[in-house]
């Protein structure tokens, strides 16, 4: 990601660009996680996540077994992109690059 004021630019880049989980800790997202079964809501920390899990992960379209004892659902990660309103999450969904490419 290199350009400058991320907080400009459009919802829509931001869902259709997958990022790092470093890039995406670096411009400033927040991002959640979301069972799909039991609701249970989750605040990812992402340089916690980095130290973790490398640098180079992207949350774009992966899921992770829910936290809660007992359950047996998946969570979904949502996110909130740089200069959107603080609290509203879109989920991050996976992108077909080679549809996107093609739409340029």
């Amino acid at each position: 990601m290199g350009y400058r004021n991320p907080e400009r630019r459009d919802l829509a880049h931001h869902l259709a660009t997958p990022a790092t989980i470093s890039d995406m800790a670096r411009i400033g997202w927040v991002v959640m996680a979301r069972c799909q079964a039991c609701q249970l809501d989750l605040r990812i920390d992402l340089e916690l996540m980095v130290r973790l899990n490398g640098a180079d992960l992207v949350l774009f379209g992966r899921t992770c077994r829910c936290r809660r004892m007992g359950c047996s659902g998946r969570m979904l990660f949502m996110g909130t992109p740089p200069g959107e309103q603080h609290g509203l999450f879109w989920p991050l969904r996976a992108v077909d690059m080679t549809v996107a490419h093609d739409a340029r």
